[in-house]
C-alpha cells in the first residue's frame, strides 16, 4: 500500500490489509487535522478497517468535513450497508 498527500488530499494506492496499514492511515489523517475538510482518495483497497473508521468519525464529530472518492465497488457497498455514505460524503470515482 502506497500514501501520498498532496494539500488535503490523502490517497490510497493498493490493498489496506494490515494493521501497519491502517496505522500509517492513521498517522496521515492527523498531519491533516489542521484542515477543514479532508479528501481520501481510496484507489485500489476493497476493504476499510474499522479502526479507520472509527477515527474518519472522532473527525467528523470533530467539525471536520471527510470527502471519501472509493472506486471499488465492494467498498461502495459495504459503506453503503453501514449507513456511512452521507457521513463521509462518499463518491464513487
Amino acid at each position: 500500500m502506497n500514501l501520498s498527500i498532496n494539500n488535503n488530499i490523502l490517497t490510497i494506492e493498493g490493498n489496506i490489509t494490515t494493521i501497519k496499514d491502517a496505522e500509517k492511515i492513521i498517522n496521515a489523517l492527523y498531519s491533516l487535522s489542521d484542515k477543514d475538510s479532508i479528501i481520501i482518495k481510496i484507489k485500489n483497497s476493497f476493504s476499510l478497517p474499522s479502526s479507520i473508521i472509527g477515527e474518519l468519525l472522532k473527525l467528523t464529530d470533530m467539525g471536520k468535513k471527510v470527502i471519501l472518492e472509493v472506486k471499488d465497488p465492494v467498498l461502495y457497498e459495504m459503506l453503503d450497508d453501514l449507513n456511512l455514505t452521507k457521513t463521509f460524503n462518499v463518491k464513487r470515482i
